[in-house]
């Protein structure tokens, strides 16, 4: 394959040549964040929460999970790191479901270190009543200036070696359907994320895999163009167009009329916040009508407390001077309660029908 950005044609073949794509990101119910996710305490529990999770997400009609992943534990149980990574990916493609993978994100970058020290192994802590079992950070703590660890040596060498590791293992695997080479460019670091971009594009490239690649633009399309510098620079690296989005009905039509002047495939690789009016009953049947690929943030509720507000939320809603429309008596997100009922069945209905529907026009299925 090309070595440099896909042509629209080509990305286009290839986003046609596949059913309507669509799924959840994916952690286990028992998995209290990503390191509890990949490292190797407690992975026979974990591989058999994700195997009945992954089932079910198949059983609703699902077709593709997206996973993260974890620099700490690949930097201190390579080995293992990479058997779990297997293990997922064959767990995944035996319940029909394809893998779109994360190399990198800004999600907890370090704050206020000299040298990167990474996260502890072992038993995992996390905070009951919090999105993701974190607490909020102090005050002390956000001053600090955030950087990541791509922009230091040596661990910038040492994250650079996972990543061709991981692609050049999987660059001809039809079990991976995308490279997210880069998740959220700017969240915490800025245009500061434009070299990373060139980085890690570059490296990836290198290693010639046969699946596109994507860095996701995570506010807004403004004009036929990112509104901020670091998300219109991924979008002239990207082959296909991925995008995150958690706006009410209208807002979200609005965003992909935008999002149509790139002339590229789409793929909301995070959607699903019913605090804010993005649910399934209106936001699932768009992205069917308008064969946009979509991945919900969460599936099951658990540990990670993704069901919980954004603190964010809580902030805005307490600010006088913010005019919100917020609905705190629904979950933000995640499909199924911890004893794999549903939620809302009525969503699981609509998740099904529209399924039903786009596989009655795949000839594989038939």
């Amino acid at each position: 394959m090309a070595k440099v950005q896909w042509t629209k044609e080509q990305a286009w073949e290839w986003y046609n040549s596949h059913p309507w794509i669509r799924g959840c990101n994916f952690i286990g119910s028992d998995c209290a964040n990503r390191r509890d996710k990949w490292q190797s305490y407690g992975r026979k529990e974990r591989m058999k929460t994700a195997d009945a999770e992954m089932a079910l997400a198949a059983k609703i009609g699902f077709n593709t999970i997206r996973l993260i992943s974890d620099f700490d534990v690949w930097l201190q149980e390579r080995e293992s790191y990479m058997s779990v990574l297997e293990e997922y990916i064959s767990m995944a493609a035996s319940h029909g479901l394809s893998v779109m993978y994360v190399l990198a994100h800004e999600a907890e970058p370090p704050r206020g270190e000299d040298e990167y020290v990474p996260k502890p192994l072992g038993e995992q802590i996390y905070a009951k009543g919090y999105h993701q079992g974190r607490f909020p950070l102090s005050p002390e703590q956000l001053a600090q200036k955030p950087w990541h660890v791509l922009e230091r040596e040596p661990t910038r060498s040492k994250f650079l070696e996972m990543v061709r590791e991981t692609v050049t293992k999987y660059k001809d695997d039809d079990r991976i359907l995308c490279w997210n080479v880069y998740n959220e460019p700017g969240n915490q670091i800025g245009e500061r994320s434009i070299p990373l971009l060139d980085l890690l594009f570059e490296t990836v490239r290198a290693c010639d895999p046969k699946q596109p690649l994507t860095a996701d633009v995570w506010r807004k399309v403004e004009n036929g163009k990112g509104k901020f510098a670091e998300e219109q620079h991924a979008i002239e690296l990207s082959d296909v167009i991925s995008f995150h989005y958690y706006g009410s009905y209208i807002q979200t039509v609005l965003q992909i009329e935008e999002m149509r002047k790139l002339e590229r495939p789409l793929m909301c690789t995070e959607w699903l916040n019913r605090i804010n009016h993005n649910d399934v009953k209106e936001i699932y049947p768009l992205f069917y009508l308008e064969n946009i690929a979509c991945y919900c943030w969460g599936f099951v509720a658990g540990k990670t407390q993704t069901n919980e507000p954004w603190e964010s939320l809580w902030k805005n809603y307490y600010d006088p001077k913010q005019d919100v429309d917020y609905d705190f008596t629904k979950w933000q997100h995640d499909l199924f309660r911890i004893n794999y009922r549903p939620y809302d069945p009525h969503e699981i209905e609509i998740i099904e029908q529209f399924n039903k529907i786009a596989d009655s026009h795949d000839p594989s299925k038939r």
